[in-house]
């Protein structure tokens, strides 16, 4: 009897107890009571696996071998189906699931995009959604038709595929490339001065220097020339280098004094709701809650299986109480933040460079800290400024500028 025929058929699991359990072994082989799975726990206590059929045979001939054949389990697809024969509530409700599994195939119940990257997947839903494919509608469409209608609603996508498997759609997108920036530089620029500084290095691959090691400019003053002068002739090149100057900045970093904190109550109400596809149903809970006075924690568990998601889900909200309460800053961390904060605007502001030596002025008023702060940086301050033609043709006020022409 193997494994495969025992669950089929039920089997009992016995416990022989005796002052020879052999004998009793030998008795049911010579009988023909099948046995199998035998155990032994010490001279006087052995386990078998008998047939459900064989069950009260096996007692019986234990008993002529002065031993004790208790039953300890009953197992098998028989027992199943004995106590599923019982229960026609249970049997009604096994065939309407299966009954629904075959008739919900023609519908929509998990859609799932891949191959976005810079398109969001909310957008590509939306545009189904429009189309009729969403969840609970037909899962009876044209595959080609809606790829158009998809590429026409989404133009940032060049492909699309809309797979079904069941109740589930696979919908596979390749993203439109973009032309990328050709970074062009302009035939003819200067670099201009993004600052006020005093110039401290510079190296230049083109154009004209105007200043020197030293020199003082000022915002937007004239660093390289994009026009080079030859005497005789102009020549224009689109300036390029690096100059760096001493520079200076100062202002104020403000934060607040006290900080809010949150003293739980201890006081917990919870509201269970069953989401069905984009339906919400309330079971039960306490919806005159203030939420200002509360935390909410949603928990959403859905209903899955393997490699598949249905659009089912049981919502759990746990709302707790709170009160609020004002903590004066420890002044220390805060001028530790303040101060990492200013360092990072400062650094926002220069396209390269470092920043030397800061003074800092930390205060507190009534509600708030202050920290000024005066630094010193060393910073790369030249910008590329195109250098335009002179416009010829007509004006806003409809005057035509020619050129004059002896």
């Amino acid at each position: 009897m193997n494994r495969l025929t025992a669950y089929l058929t039920g089997e009992a699991r016995l416990s022989l107890t005796g002052a020879s359990p052999q004998d009793c072994l030998n008795l049911l082989t010579q009988e023909g009571v099948p046995f199998r799975s035998v155990e032994r726990t010490d001279e006087m206590h052995y386990y078998i696996s008998v047939p459900l059929r064989s069950e009260k045979t096996a007692v019986r001939l234990a008993a002529r071998r002065f031993c004790t054949a208790e039953t300890v389990e009953r197992r098998g697809l028989s027992l199943l189906l004995r106590k599923a024969v019982r229960r026609p509530a249970l049997l009604l409700g096994m065939a309407a699931a299966i009954a629904l599994c075959f008739l919900l195939q023609n519908r929509i119940w998990v859609i799932e995009v891949k191959g976005n990257e810079r398109v969001p997947q909310e957008v590509v839903l939306r545009a189904l959604a429009a189309l009729g494919i969403r969840q609970g509608a037909s899962a009876d469409y044209d595959q080609q038709q809606i790829k158009m209608q998809m590429l026409n609603a989404v133009p940032e996508l060049s492909w699309l595929a809309a797979n079904r498997r069941g109740g589930k759609i696979t919908v596979l997108v390749t993203e439109r490339v973009l032309p990328q920036e050709d970074g062009k530089k302009p035939p003819a620029g200067n670099l201009i001065a993004a600052s006020d500084g005093i110039i401290t290095d510079y190296s230049i691959a083109e154009g004209m220097r105007l200043v020197s090691r030293g020199d003082t400019v000022t915002e937007g003053q004239i660093l390289v020339s994009g026009l080079e002068d030859y005497g005789l002739c102009l020549r224009a090149v689109c300036a390029e280098g690096e100059i760096y100057a001493n520079t200076w900045y100062d202002g104020s970093v403000v934060t607040p004094a006290f900080a809010q904190e949150k003293v739980y109550t201890g006081r917990e109400w919870r509201e269970f709701s069953l989401l069905v596809g984009r339906k919400r149903i309330k079971i039960c809970g306490n919806s005159g809650i203030s939420v200002g006075s509360c935390d909410k924690m949603v928990n959403v568990k859905r209903l899955r299986l393997p490699g598949y998601a249905f659009p089912i889900a049981l919502e759990t909200v746990v709302w707790r109480e709170f009160t609020r309460s004002e903590r004066l800053k420890d002044p220390d961390t805060v001028r530790r933040a303040l101060e990492y904060a200013w360092e990072a605007q400062t650094c926002a502001k220069m396209v390269a460079g470092v920043i030397g030596q800061t003074n800092y002025r930390f205060s507190r008023s009534d509600t708030v800290y202050v920290l000024r702060a005066e630094s010193a940086c060393n910073e790369m301050i030249a910008r590329l400024v195109p250098i335009y033609g002179k416009y010829e043709g007509e004006s806003n006020d409809g005057t035509d500028y020619q050129r004059r022409t002896d």
